[in-house]
């Protein structure tokens, strides 16, 4: 018997095939997990668009300020000068946007009775083509009764005539939450309006 020698060869595709599954099972698992973080950037979006901007106090440094419970009577001159510049200061054209804002430093369950004193107000300021600027020169808080005296110069221009005349406003406040528009959280409850004599 004569021996013969069969030499098998081996083609190379069993371990190019186990290659290309090694990839494809390395694909798969990659795209997995990009799908995973992109459901869980999207659901992490709708929360914070859901919870709303965080007002953040800054000192003048630049560097963000402890925030405290106590108002000082720096914050409350500031809201109230605030307040006094969209209540008092318009013309035809900007009043009706000016009273607008300044209900954002109105207590929020007076906000409907306001608009409707502000209803006369800016049809007066229409018909009569109106413009006023004011200038606070002193304001004094009373923390213990909640009121805010103050003394400012007040410009009127009507057909083309102008009247300077000072006035006394005593507002009376309270505080609640911060908002990103009233960052003081002060909030009128009551004004007072006088022309000093």
């Amino acid at each position: 018997m004569q021996n013969t020698h069969i030499k098998l060869e081996m083609k190379k595709y069993p371990k190019m095939i186990e290659s290309f599954a090694h990839e494809n099972f390395n694909l798969k698992t990659l795209l997995g997990v990009l799908a995973f973080l992109l459901l869980l950037n999207t659901f992490t979006t709708i929360y914070l668009l859901k919870k709303g901007p965080e007002v953040i106090a800054l000192e003048a440094t630049g560097h963000v300020a402890k925030v405290d419970t106590k108002i000082t009577d720096l914050q409350i001159q500031e809201a109230v000068k605030e307040y006094i510049s969209y209540r008092y200061s318009w013309n035809k054209d900007n009043a009706l946007e000016r009273l607008k804002r300044a209900e954002f430093f109105v207590e929020p369950n007076l906000v409907i009775a306001f608009r409707k004193a502000m209803i006369d107000v800016t049809k007066y300021i229409q018909e009569k083509k109106i413009t006023q600027r004011v200038y606070p020169k002193n304001i004094e808080i009373d923390l213990k009764n909640k009121t805010a005296s103050v003394a400012l110069d007040r410009i009127t221009e009507f057909e083309q005539l102008k009247a300077a005349t000072e006035m006394k406003l005593v507002l009376n406040f309270s505080v609640d939450d911060r908002t990103p528009i009233n960052p003081w959280g002060i909030y009128i409850t009551k004004e007072t309006e006088k022309v000093s004599e």
